[in-house]
């Protein structure tokens, strides 16, 4: 997590795609919760939102509580109904993307900061959602891969 942590913070700061740059931990936290449930999401969030509070910027903790959020709602099986395995991860990106983003802003904003919230949801968190959404399944597949290689025969948490 400390190596996807650093590439985030220094090797994807200058990289724009569709407006917006891929939040690497959020979806590896985001694949490992809809992989394995709540609680290994919650430790991965934890760990790396504790990773990007000291690289940022913004208020301590803000990274990491907002983090833990999405490891929980993603990894409480919704949507399961919904068809294929990438379809339900697409959208729970989506989703969770928005609210991450939107937590983050409350958060900036309880804190005593200014927060343009059009701006901001248009044109950051809007934009993040949906680049987001595009790259889980390519941050799904090697996921998966560590997953089947490190699961215990026969284990399965929070019903995954």
């Amino acid at each position: 997590m400390t190596a996807i942590a650093l590439i985030q913070d220094a090797a994807l700061t200058r990289v724009a795609i569709l407006g917006s740059r891929p939040d690497l931990v959020f979806l590896v936290v985001v694949g490992w919760a809809f992989m394995r449930g709540s609680v290994e999401g919650a430790v991965w969030a934890f760990i790396g939102g504790l990773l990007l509070d000291v690289f940022s910027g913004g208020p301590f903790g803000s990274m990491t509580l907002a983090l833990l959020l999405v490891a929980v709602f993603v990894g409480r099986q919704w949507g399961r109904e919904l068809g294929s395995v990438i379809l339900q991860l697409v959208l729970l990106t989506l989703v969770s993307c928005f609210a991450y983003h939107a937590l983050l802003l409350l958060t900036l904003s309880g804190t005593g900061h200014v927060v343009d919230w059009g701006y901001s949801l248009a044109q950051v968190a809007a934009p993040s959602a949906f680049l987001n959404a595009l790259l889980a399944p390519f941050v799904y597949w090697p996921l998966a891969w560590l997953d089947r290689s490190t699961r215990p025969r026969g284990l399965t948490l929070n019903g995954a």
